[in-house]
């Protein structure tokens, strides 16, 4: 008989139960901060003070069947083309939280509007990790019993 290797080559990381279970309470937690801290750096570089753009987005695919979302986006958004008569247009930006139901329809909500100097102030502020993550929770809720 041949002994098992019990050197592992691929270098994988095996949790037990409990550790995952844990992971799992924190990660739309995690990826708040992650959003915040990154979508603050991406705005500073790719959001433009006037004129259209692009959106900028933090994205996290969610496999947790206990959180009814497939996607949690944070992102920076001009505003949309049905307000273009509001003053300020080109300058206005949205920071937006979007939650994706497993069926693909997306709840939004909008945390701020305001000039891009107003969104990266917005993104500066030390609890909005706390608020994104309570509110990507509450709009899955919503999709969910919605």
């Amino acid at each position: 008989m041949n002994e098992i290797n019990s050197i592992n080559l691929n270098k994988i990381q095996f949790k037990g139960n409990s550790n995952m279970q844990d992971d799992n309470l924190n990660e739309v937690e995690n990826f708040s901060k992650f959003a915040v801290e990154n979508l603050s750096k991406r705005a500073e570089r790719e959001v433009p003070e006037n004129g259209d753009f692009a959106p900028v987005v933090e994205r996290f695919v969610n496999h947790n069947p206990e959180i009814y979302a497939n996607e949690l986006l944070l992102q920076v958004t001009p505003l949309p083309v049905s307000l273009k008569n509001e003053p300020d247009y080109n300058k206005l930006r949205y920071l937006q939280a979007v939650v994706k139901s497993p069926l693909e329809q997306p709840n939004r909500c909008v945390l701020a509007c305001g000039t891009k100097q107003e969104i990266l102030h917005t993104l500066s502020d030390e609890n909005l990790s706390q608020r994104v993550a309570f509110k990507f929770e509450e709009l899955a809720d919503d999709l969910r019993n919605g």
